[in-house]
Protein backbone atom coordinates (compact mmCIF):
# COMPACT_ATOMS: atom_id res chain seq x y z
CA UNK A 1 0.00 0.00 0.00
CA UNK A 2 0.97 3.50 -0.82
CA UNK A 3 -0.14 6.42 0.95
CA UNK A 4 0.31 9.51 -1.76
CA UNK A 5 -2.82 8.34 -3.70
CA UNK A 6 -6.08 6.33 -3.31
CA UNK A 7 -5.83 2.69 -4.66
CA UNK A 8 -7.34 2.25 -8.59
CA UNK A 9 -10.27 0.15 -7.36
CA UNK A 10 -11.17 2.69 -4.99
CA UNK A 11 -11.05 6.03 -7.12
CA UNK A 12 -14.62 5.68 -8.16
CA UNK A 13 -15.84 5.68 -5.29
CA UNK A 14 -18.14 8.50 -5.27
CA UNK A 15 -20.70 9.48 -2.56
CA UNK A 16 -24.05 9.75 -3.93
CA UNK A 17 -26.97 11.48 -2.19
CA UNK A 18 -30.25 9.13 -3.20
CA UNK A 19 -33.63 11.00 -3.16
CA UNK A 20 -35.50 11.77 -0.59
CA UNK A 21 -38.11 9.19 -1.25
CA UNK A 22 -35.94 6.32 -0.68
CA UNK A 23 -36.20 5.57 2.83
CA UNK A 24 -32.82 4.86 4.99
CA UNK A 25 -33.74 0.95 5.30
CA UNK A 26 -30.94 -0.43 4.03
CA UNK A 27 -27.45 0.49 2.40
CA UNK A 28 -27.78 -1.36 -0.70
CA UNK A 29 -27.93 -0.20 -3.83
CA UNK A 30 -25.93 3.55 -5.01
CA UNK A 31 -23.88 3.15 -1.65
CA UNK A 32 -22.80 -0.56 -2.46
CA UNK A 33 -21.29 1.26 -5.51
CA UNK A 34 -18.99 3.15 -3.61
CA UNK A 35 -17.28 0.44 -1.81
CA UNK A 36 -13.42 0.81 -0.66
CA UNK A 37 -11.31 -2.39 -0.52
CA UNK A 38 -8.31 -1.75 2.63
CA UNK A 39 -5.21 -2.49 2.35
CA UNK A 40 -3.32 -5.69 3.27
CA UNK A 41 -2.83 -9.16 3.10
CA UNK A 42 -5.97 -11.61 2.77
CA UNK A 43 -8.90 -11.89 3.43
CA UNK A 44 -9.15 -8.13 2.80
CA UNK A 45 -11.84 -5.62 4.15
CA UNK A 46 -13.93 -4.17 2.32
CA UNK A 47 -16.51 -1.14 3.00
CA UNK A 48 -19.40 0.03 1.45
CA UNK A 49 -19.01 3.90 2.17
CA UNK A 50 -16.63 6.16 2.31
CA UNK A 51 -17.15 8.37 5.41
CA UNK A 52 -15.61 5.94 8.77
CA UNK A 53 -16.14 6.86 12.24
CA UNK A 54 -13.06 8.48 13.95
CA UNK A 55 -11.61 6.95 17.47
CA UNK A 56 -12.86 9.45 19.71
CA UNK A 57 -12.04 9.20 23.80
CA UNK A 58 -15.26 10.47 25.52
CA UNK A 59 -14.74 8.16 29.40
CA UNK A 60 -17.24 6.16 29.76
CA UNK A 61 -15.72 3.35 31.54
CA UNK A 62 -15.26 4.76 35.03
CA UNK A 63 -11.59 3.48 37.17
CA UNK A 64 -12.08 -0.17 36.29
CA UNK A 65 -11.69 0.72 32.36
CA UNK A 66 -14.19 -1.91 31.48
CA UNK A 67 -17.03 -1.84 28.59
CA UNK A 68 -20.39 -1.40 29.64
CA UNK A 69 -23.58 -1.96 28.04
CA UNK A 70 -23.63 2.09 27.58
CA UNK A 71 -20.41 1.37 25.42
CA UNK A 72 -22.27 -1.36 23.60
CA UNK A 73 -25.48 0.71 23.13
CA UNK A 74 -23.05 3.56 21.69
CA UNK A 75 -21.44 1.90 19.33
CA UNK A 76 -24.43 -0.30 17.90
CA UNK A 77 -26.18 3.05 16.94
CA UNK A 78 -23.39 4.13 15.00
CA UNK A 79 -23.22 0.85 13.37
CA UNK A 80 -23.71 0.81 9.77
CA UNK A 81 -23.29 -2.29 6.84
CA UNK A 82 -19.91 -2.44 5.83
CA UNK A 83 -19.12 0.73 7.87
CA UNK A 84 -15.96 1.20 9.79
CA UNK A 85 -15.59 2.31 13.00
CA UNK A 86 -12.27 2.54 14.99
CA UNK A 87 -12.80 2.50 18.84
CA UNK A 88 -12.00 4.85 21.06
CA UNK A 89 -8.19 5.04 22.66
CA UNK A 90 -7.50 2.34 24.04
CA UNK A 91 -4.94 1.89 27.36
CA UNK A 92 -2.81 -0.88 26.25
CA UNK A 93 -1.51 -1.25 30.16
CA UNK A 94 -2.55 -0.20 33.49
CA UNK A 95 0.94 2.01 33.35
CA UNK A 96 0.07 3.80 30.17
CA UNK A 97 -3.44 5.24 31.37
CA UNK A 98 -3.97 9.04 30.44
CA UNK A 99 -7.31 9.91 31.47
CA UNK A 100 -9.57 8.14 33.96
CA UNK A 101 -12.28 6.63 31.97
CA UNK A 102 -11.11 5.68 29.18
CA UNK A 103 -11.63 1.63 28.59
CA UNK A 104 -8.32 -1.12 28.53
CA UNK A 105 -7.95 -3.94 26.28
CA UNK A 106 -4.85 -5.57 28.84
CA UNK A 107 -7.29 -8.37 30.68
CA UNK A 108 -9.55 -11.11 31.08
CA UNK A 109 -12.49 -9.02 31.79
CA UNK A 110 -11.63 -5.93 29.32
CA UNK A 111 -11.35 -8.59 26.62
CA UNK A 112 -14.67 -10.05 27.55
CA UNK A 113 -16.63 -6.63 27.89
CA UNK A 114 -15.20 -5.56 24.15
CA UNK A 115 -16.51 -8.84 22.74
CA UNK A 116 -20.44 -7.36 23.64
CA UNK A 117 -19.41 -4.43 21.78
CA UNK A 118 -18.25 -5.68 18.73
CA UNK A 119 -21.07 -8.34 18.15
CA UNK A 120 -23.26 -5.67 18.75
CA UNK A 121 -21.24 -3.69 15.63
CA UNK A 122 -20.89 -6.75 13.95
CA UNK A 123 -24.50 -8.09 14.34
CA UNK A 124 -25.62 -4.52 12.35
CA UNK A 125 -22.43 -5.37 9.46
CA UNK A 126 -20.01 -3.07 10.50
CA UNK A 127 -16.18 -3.22 11.16
CA UNK A 128 -15.02 -2.48 13.92
CA UNK A 129 -10.90 -1.61 14.86
CA UNK A 130 -9.47 -1.07 18.25
CA UNK A 131 -7.15 1.85 18.91
CA UNK A 132 -3.89 0.65 20.90
CA UNK A 133 -2.85 3.54 23.00
CA UNK A 134 -0.20 4.68 25.25
CA UNK A 135 -0.19 7.65 26.67
CA UNK A 136 3.50 8.38 27.60
CA UNK A 137 3.94 11.71 29.87
CA UNK A 138 0.51 12.22 29.54
CA UNK A 139 -0.82 10.47 32.67
CA UNK A 140 -0.90 11.68 36.10
CA UNK A 141 0.02 9.44 38.82
CA UNK A 142 -3.41 9.51 39.93
CA UNK A 143 -4.26 7.89 36.71
CA UNK A 144 -1.23 5.12 37.16
CA UNK A 145 -1.39 2.02 39.51
CA UNK A 146 0.33 2.56 42.79
CA UNK A 147 0.70 6.42 41.63
CA UNK A 148 3.72 6.23 39.68
CA UNK A 149 5.24 8.65 37.69
CA UNK A 150 4.17 8.90 33.86
CA UNK A 151 7.21 7.87 31.79
CA UNK A 152 8.19 9.39 27.94
CA UNK A 153 11.35 9.41 26.28
CA UNK A 154 12.38 12.32 28.08
CA UNK A 155 11.92 14.20 31.14
CA UNK A 156 11.25 17.46 30.52
CA UNK A 157 8.56 18.45 31.62
CA UNK A 158 8.46 22.15 30.26
CA UNK A 159 7.37 21.27 26.89
CA UNK A 160 4.19 20.06 27.99
CA UNK A 161 1.54 23.04 26.87
CA UNK A 162 0.88 24.82 29.78
CA UNK A 163 -3.13 24.86 30.84
CA UNK A 164 -3.57 21.59 29.03
CA UNK A 165 -5.32 20.00 31.83
CA UNK A 166 -5.91 15.49 32.17
CA UNK A 167 -9.17 14.00 33.41
CA UNK A 168 -8.74 11.89 36.57
CA UNK A 169 -10.90 10.60 39.22
CA UNK A 170 -11.25 13.73 41.37
CA UNK A 171 -10.13 16.52 39.48
CA UNK A 172 -8.56 17.86 35.88
CA UNK A 173 -4.84 18.39 36.89
CA UNK A 174 -1.88 19.79 34.82
CA UNK A 175 0.80 17.45 33.97
CA UNK A 176 3.16 16.11 36.59
CA UNK A 177 6.95 15.61 37.05
CA UNK A 178 7.76 12.40 35.03
CA UNK A 179 10.62 10.09 34.04
CA UNK A 180 12.68 9.01 30.45
CA UNK A 181 11.71 5.25 29.45
CA UNK A 182 15.48 3.42 30.34
CA UNK A 183 16.10 1.41 27.15
CA UNK A 184 15.71 -1.67 28.80
CA UNK A 185 12.25 -1.16 29.51
CA UNK A 186 10.92 -0.31 25.76
CA UNK A 187 10.88 -4.20 25.08
CA UNK A 188 8.43 -4.42 28.14
CA UNK A 189 6.15 -1.78 25.79
CA UNK A 190 6.64 -3.36 22.36
CA UNK A 191 5.55 -6.67 23.92
CA UNK A 192 2.66 -4.76 25.55
CA UNK A 193 1.42 -3.61 22.26
CA UNK A 194 1.53 -7.25 20.27
CA UNK A 195 -0.37 -8.38 23.34
CA UNK A 196 -2.91 -5.95 23.07
CA UNK A 197 -3.49 -6.33 19.68
CA UNK A 198 -4.14 -9.88 20.06
CA UNK A 199 -6.22 -9.72 22.65
CA UNK A 200 -8.04 -6.98 20.14
CA UNK A 201 -8.60 -9.65 17.55
CA UNK A 202 -9.64 -12.39 20.47
CA UNK A 203 -12.57 -9.79 21.54
CA UNK A 204 -13.54 -9.89 17.96
CA UNK A 205 -11.93 -6.57 16.41
CA UNK A 206 -11.57 -7.16 12.97
CA UNK A 207 -7.99 -5.22 13.66
CA UNK A 208 -6.40 -2.84 15.40
CA UNK A 209 -5.44 0.89 14.76
CA UNK A 210 -1.64 1.90 16.25
CA UNK A 211 -2.13 5.10 17.94
CA UNK A 212 1.41 7.23 16.75
CA UNK A 213 -0.20 10.65 16.88
CA UNK A 214 -1.44 13.39 19.02
CA UNK A 215 1.75 14.04 21.29
CA UNK A 216 1.33 10.19 23.34
CA UNK A 217 4.07 7.86 23.35
CA UNK A 218 5.13 6.74 20.18
CA UNK A 219 5.06 10.51 18.86
CA UNK A 220 6.94 11.15 21.66
CA UNK A 221 10.01 9.44 20.44
CA UNK A 222 9.21 10.42 16.86
CA UNK A 223 9.62 14.19 17.51
CA UNK A 224 12.69 15.61 18.05
CA UNK A 225 11.32 18.88 19.97
CA UNK A 226 11.28 16.75 23.48
CA UNK A 227 13.29 13.31 22.45
CA UNK A 228 16.56 14.16 23.52
CA UNK A 229 18.34 10.56 24.25
CA UNK A 230 21.46 9.65 23.53
CA UNK A 231 20.48 6.18 23.05
CA UNK A 232 19.80 4.02 20.13
CA UNK A 233 16.31 5.64 20.13
CA UNK A 234 17.08 9.15 20.02
CA UNK A 235 19.36 11.19 17.37
CA UNK A 236 18.54 10.88 14.12
CA UNK A 237 15.27 10.22 12.61
CA UNK A 238 16.18 6.63 12.06
CA UNK A 239 16.56 6.21 16.07
CA UNK A 240 13.49 8.15 16.51
CA UNK A 241 11.40 6.27 14.79
CA UNK A 242 12.69 2.69 15.88
CA UNK A 243 10.49 2.28 18.78
CA UNK A 244 7.33 3.03 16.42
CA UNK A 245 8.48 0.34 13.99
CA UNK A 246 9.44 -1.76 16.76
CA UNK A 247 5.98 -2.32 17.69
CA UNK A 248 4.48 -2.32 13.75
CA UNK A 249 6.98 -5.51 14.25
CA UNK A 250 5.75 -6.94 17.28
CA UNK A 251 2.04 -6.76 16.04
CA UNK A 252 2.69 -7.96 12.52
CA UNK A 253 4.38 -11.13 14.31
CA UNK A 254 1.05 -11.90 15.57
CA UNK A 255 -1.76 -10.53 13.36
CA UNK A 256 -1.89 -10.27 9.23
CA UNK A 257 -1.07 -6.66 7.68
CA UNK A 258 -4.58 -6.29 6.46
CA UNK A 259 -5.59 -6.02 10.54
CA UNK A 260 -3.36 -3.42 11.25
CA UNK A 261 -3.35 0.13 10.68
CA UNK A 262 -1.65 3.40 11.89
CA UNK A 263 -2.88 6.68 13.00
CA UNK A 264 -0.36 10.23 12.29
CA UNK A 265 -0.22 13.50 12.91
CA UNK A 266 2.73 14.67 10.97
CA UNK A 267 1.83 18.50 11.61
CA UNK A 268 -0.08 18.52 15.57
CA UNK A 269 1.99 19.84 18.32
CA UNK A 270 -0.95 18.29 20.82
CA UNK A 271 0.10 18.99 24.87
CA UNK A 272 3.60 20.83 22.83
CA UNK A 273 4.48 17.67 21.17
CA UNK A 274 6.60 19.76 18.46
CA UNK A 275 9.10 18.73 15.63
CA UNK A 276 11.82 20.58 14.53
CA UNK A 277 11.26 19.57 10.54
CA UNK A 278 7.80 17.35 10.26
CA UNK A 279 8.75 16.56 6.60
CA UNK A 280 11.50 14.98 6.59
CA UNK A 281 10.46 13.37 9.73
CA UNK A 282 7.50 11.93 8.26
CA UNK A 283 8.63 11.67 4.66
CA UNK A 284 11.05 8.47 6.62
CA UNK A 285 8.45 7.13 8.48
CA UNK A 286 5.84 7.14 5.79
CA UNK A 287 8.13 5.92 3.22
CA UNK A 288 9.45 2.79 5.27
CA UNK A 289 5.79 2.23 5.91
CA UNK A 290 5.44 1.81 2.25
CA UNK A 291 7.42 -1.42 2.98
CA UNK A 292 4.16 -3.27 4.94
CA UNK A 293 0.89 -3.23 3.39
CA UNK A 294 -0.99 -2.10 6.09
CA UNK A 295 -4.51 -1.81 5.94
CA UNK A 296 -4.78 1.65 6.72
CA UNK A 297 -3.13 4.88 7.62
CA UNK A 298 -4.88 7.65 9.50
CA UNK A 299 -3.61 10.75 9.02
CA UNK A 300 -5.16 13.61 10.48
CA UNK A 301 -5.14 17.22 8.24
CA UNK A 302 -4.65 20.25 9.92
CA UNK A 303 -5.49 23.51 9.27
CA UNK A 304 -3.25 25.70 7.69
CA UNK A 305 -1.49 22.74 5.67
CA UNK A 306 -1.78 20.62 3.35
CA UNK A 307 -1.02 16.91 3.28
CA UNK A 308 -1.12 15.51 0.26
CA UNK A 309 -3.18 12.19 0.06
CA UNK A 310 -3.58 10.91 3.10
CA UNK A 311 -6.11 7.67 3.18
CA UNK A 312 -8.30 8.91 5.64
CA UNK A 313 -7.92 12.50 6.45
CA UNK A 314 -9.83 13.98 9.51
CA UNK A 315 -10.58 17.27 9.55
CA UNK A 316 -13.06 20.39 10.71
CA UNK A 317 -16.14 20.06 9.52
CA UNK A 318 -18.14 16.96 8.45
CA UNK A 319 -19.92 17.97 5.60
CA UNK A 320 -16.42 19.69 4.05
CA UNK A 321 -15.69 16.01 2.48
CA UNK A 322 -18.77 16.31 -0.12
CA UNK A 323 -17.01 18.48 -1.88
CA UNK A 324 -13.62 17.93 -1.19
CA UNK A 325 -13.23 13.99 -1.58
CA UNK A 326 -15.40 12.98 -4.43
CA UNK A 327 -14.58 12.05 -7.82
CA UNK A 328 -11.28 10.89 -7.96
CA UNK A 329 -10.35 12.10 -4.49
CA UNK A 330 -7.54 12.91 -2.48
CA UNK A 331 -8.41 10.11 0.14
CA UNK A 332 -10.25 6.67 -0.26
CA UNK A 333 -11.92 7.45 3.10
CA UNK A 334 -12.95 10.58 5.40
CA UNK A 335 -12.59 9.84 8.84
CA UNK A 336 -15.34 12.16 10.69
CA UNK A 337 -15.37 12.51 14.57
CA UNK A 338 -17.37 14.66 17.18
CA UNK A 339 -20.27 15.05 14.24
CA UNK A 340 -20.70 11.01 14.59
CA UNK A 341 -20.85 11.48 18.78
CA UNK A 342 -24.48 14.13 18.24
CA UNK A 343 -25.66 12.19 14.74
CA UNK A 344 -25.54 8.67 15.50
CA UNK A 345 -27.89 7.98 11.86
CA UNK A 346 -24.68 10.31 10.41
CA UNK A 347 -24.49 8.10 7.23
CA UNK A 348 -28.20 8.69 6.55
CA UNK A 349 -28.27 12.49 7.31
CA UNK A 350 -25.38 12.72 4.17
CA UNK A 351 -27.16 10.28 1.88
CA UNK A 352 -30.88 12.44 2.49
CA UNK A 353 -29.27 15.82 2.35
CA UNK A 354 -30.60 16.31 5.85
CA UNK A 355 -29.40 18.85 8.76
CA UNK A 356 -27.26 17.40 11.39
CA UNK A 357 -27.42 17.63 15.01
CA UNK A 358 -24.94 19.94 16.53
CA UNK A 359 -22.32 18.57 19.19
CA UNK A 360 -21.95 19.97 22.64
CA UNK A 361 -18.46 19.59 23.67
CA UNK A 362 -19.06 20.46 27.05
CA UNK A 363 -21.07 16.90 27.10
CA UNK A 364 -17.95 14.57 25.96
CA UNK A 365 -16.62 13.87 29.51
CA UNK A 366 -19.39 13.36 31.69
CA UNK A 367 -18.80 9.91 32.11
CA UNK A 368 -22.47 9.09 31.63
CA UNK A 369 -25.54 8.35 29.02
CA UNK A 370 -26.21 12.12 28.72
CA UNK A 371 -25.81 13.70 25.16
CA UNK A 372 -23.72 10.15 24.94
CA UNK A 373 -26.70 7.88 23.40
CA UNK A 374 -29.41 10.13 23.94
CA UNK A 375 -28.97 12.13 20.49
CA UNK A 376 -32.23 12.14 18.00
CA UNK A 377 -32.15 9.97 15.31
CA UNK A 378 -33.87 10.88 12.01
CA UNK A 379 -37.76 10.42 12.36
Amino acid sequence: MTFDAPSESNKACVGVAPSEAEAPSTLDGRVRSCAVVLGGDTPEVQLLHRVVMAPLTLQRTGEEAVQTALGVEYYQQRATPGGRITTKATNITPTGRGSWGSPGIFASEKVEAWRHVTKAVRDKGGKMFLQLWHTGRIGPPLNQPGGILPVSSSSKLETIHAGKKIVTREERMEPVPLRALETSEIPGIVADYRAAAENSIAAGFYGVELHAANGYLLEQFLHDGINDRTDRYGGSVESRARFLFEAVEAIFESLGSSKVDIRLSPFGSSFGDKDSDPIATYTHVLERLNDYDLAYAHLIEPRGYHVRNPMAPEKGSARQFRETYKGDSAADTVAIGRHFISNPDLMWRFQLNKPLNDFNADSFYLGDARVYTDYPFLE
